[in-house]
């Protein structure tokens, strides 16, 4: 009984269809008849004795010739809430093929009507015809979308760009109803377009309009229609939005849209890393090729945010091999999935493993014999680390000392570190530690006796990176608690992780060895600015609809970050973004007995010595804000 219920509405599916099609083309042809007779009546004066002609040869065939025209340009094939262009074409081709067939009968065949009466009544029918078909196909769409639209709570919407991808766009949030935009005004920066309308919708300039607008329309988003928009602009543009609680959505790259179409789905927020205002990194694909292609290449860290950029950005280049090692088995394993391709066509190797371990390490090396080696594996949260000195020292020194002592063994051609900003006159453990693996591997650089080349690289924080301040911020605003910020005017440099990583791969094509290689990462921006526009940008007011309270600074936390020491100068490279520290030169042998005493002195239990161990090694390490800073000047550090 079922399956029968199931047959006869599929069933009727097709003969409701057929019907459709069949009044559709019943409708026209009705406005066919229409036309012809409004055409006799008004070059006839009104004499309703011209009707008589509607049943003479001449508009019988005109309305065989309609019905043609119509089955050929199938204009009957019509679904109401997608009427649009091609419709209208539809009817204009078959419209016009029609009149011009019956001009061309009633201009050389005889005929009931004067021959200065045939231009006349084909142009009005034709005219008419247009007007009553094409017309009432706009109508019918524009009746369908105000009853769809009938309590639909939608958001007044403003798109910034009225070329053709603003159109376009117009075009797909009217077609579309599974969203909540509507939009009611265009925002143009072309003087040449303000004051016009674009299907219906006015432009504006938003340097002289954009309060007004955003107040009369109640503007609740804006969405940036312009393919390429300058940086400078785009910025400007967010944060005039954000300042008016407007948020802001962005159009993806027409090269991401699928099958050449905009989905809406793939709008997307602004973030912060948006409102970074910053050229594009131009990089030197084919050196960077030559050093990786073809190569075995180990990625230590490689399921972190770091490490896994680096890992897709390298997979382009074609590697021999690419080894993802790190000890975090679920974010190895979700990284592995996330790159399917690559490892069902054996480029990239998941391998779980701790840089601590160096015998695992020894096995490692003497197996895939990795030519070059991105070290990225760290423990880099500076209050954890303050608590934990050891495992700071063990994972970040040890760990590094490991990778470099096997990168020589094995003839590795090059080894690339990732340090940070915080190694610079350290506040803190974790930047000291750093600082201490950053002098072992320039001093095993400077050993001679080998081949492979060390390049150390230096940047500030990475927006987006595992344990940066924006998840933890984006968090706080979702649930409607105060931002928590240390000091008003704590300030940090920050680059994206896709930014820091190219400009890792471009240091290591570059590096001959024994460099620290540092990056421009634009102008600092306060802590406290980064949390007003993201609460902006959540459409939210600053201090009214979520507080900004300061908590004071954390164990080891400065105000400012640096990227060079106060003995460092900087040497210029070929690529704007990077420089070359020049740093002081470090003597192996003394550097390794400081790492033995160092190790040493970890299996003590006591922290103060191994602190002071490391302010001992590092001397312009100064502890801020910890229980540390009592060795700073004092004789327990010696």
């Amino acid at each position: 009984m079922k399956f029968n219920s199931q047959k006869s509405i599929l069933g009727a599916s097709p003969i409701a269809g057929y019907v459709t099609k069949l009044f559709i083309f019943g409708v026209d042809m009705v406005y066919a008849l229409i036309a012809i007779t409004i055409a006799l009546l008004l070059t006839g004066d009104f004499e309703f004795e011209r009707l008589n002609l509607l049943l003479t040869w001449g508009p019988v065939l005109l309305l065989a010739f309609r019905a043609i025209s119509f089955i050929v340009f199938r204009t009957y094939l019509l679904i109401v809430r997608y009427v649009g262009e091609k419709d209208y074409k539809s009817v204009f081709y078959a419209v016009s093929l029609s009149s011009a067939v019956f001009f061309l009968l009633l201009k050389f065949l005889a005929t009931p009507f004067k021959p200065k009466e045939v231009l006349p009544i084909v142009l009005v029918d034709y005219f008419v015809l247009l007007l009553l078909a094409g017309g009432s196909r706009i109508v019918l769409r524009l009746l369908f979308d105000r009853l769809r639209l009938q309590g639909v709570n939608r958001l007044n919407t403003v798109i910034f760009g009225a070329g053709e991808l603003g159109a376009m766009l117009l075009n797909v949030l009217k077609q579309n109803t599974t969203h909540n935009y509507r939009v009611t005004a265009f925002f143009d920066d072309n003087p040449r377009v303000h004051k016009k309308y674009l299907n219906g919708v006015r432009i504006f300039n938003p340097e002289k309009s954009f309060a007004g607008v955003v107040k009369k329309y109640n503007i609740k988003y804006a969405i940036i229609g312009i393919n390429e928009l300058p940086e400078t602009r785009r910025v400007a543009f967010i944060n005039e939005c954000l300042e008016h609680q407007v948020k802001v959505l962005k159009v993806p790259p027409t090269e991401n849209w699928l099958n050449s179409t905009l989905n809406l789905g793939q709008l997307r927020k602004v973030r912060f890393e948006d409102l970074l205002s910053r050229p594009p990194i131009q990089l030197d694909q084919e050196g960077i090729s030559g050093s990786i292609k073809g190569k075995v290449v180990l990625v230590t860290g490689c399921a972190g945010s770091i490490g896994s950029e680096i890992v897709r950005q390298l997979l382009p280049y074609e590697p021999g091999l690419l080894i993802g090692l790190d000890q975090a088995e679920t974010p190895l394993a979700q990284l592995e999935l996330s790159l399917k391709k690559e490892v069902k066509n054996k480029l990239f190797l998941p391998v779980i493993g701790d840089v601590r371990n160096k015998a695992m390490l020894e096995q490692l090396f003497a197996t895939y014999q990795p030519e070059y080696v991105f070290h990225a594996a760290a423990y880099k949260h500076v209050p954890i680390m303050e608590h934990f000195p050891s495992e700071a020292i063990r994972t970040n020194v040890i760990g590094t000392m490991n990778l470099a002592d096997l990168a020589v063994k094995h003839q590795v051609q090059k080894f690339v570190m990732v340090s940070t900003d915080k190694a610079v006159n350290p506040s803190n453990v974790m930047g000291a530690s750093k600082r201490i693996a950053e002098i072992y591997v320039q001093a095993l650089s400077s050993r001679g006796d080998h081949e492979t080349q060390f390049i150390t690289t230096r940047f500030g924080n990475v927006l987006g990176s595992n344990g940066s301040v924006i998840p933890i911020f984006k968090k706080q605003i979702e649930q409607g608690q105060a931002v928590t910020v240390t000091h008003p005017e704590v300030t940090r440099f920050f680059m994206t992780i896709p930014e820091a990583c190219q400009l890792v791969l471009e240091a290591g094509a570059m590096g001959k060895g024994s460099e620290i290689f540092i990056f421009d990462m634009g102008e600092p921006v306060k802590i406290v600015d980064l949390a007003q526009k993201m609460i902006q940008m959540a459409g939210l007011i600053p201090g009214e609809d979520i507080k900004i309270r300061f908590t004071g600074l954390r164990p080891g936390e400065k105000l400012y970050e640096e990227l060079l020491d106060d003995g460092e100068g900087v040497i210029a490279t070929h690529h704007p973004k990077i420089q070359k520290a020049a740093v002081r030169a470090n003597d192996y042998h003394e550097v390794q007995a400081d790492m033995a005493a160092l190790v040493k002195l970890m299996d003590q239990n006591d922290v103060l010595l191994l602190v002071g161990k490391m302010k001992d090694i590092v001397p312009e390490f100064s502890s801020r804000n910890s229980k540390f800073s009592v060795l700073d000047n004092s004789e327990i550090s010696k």
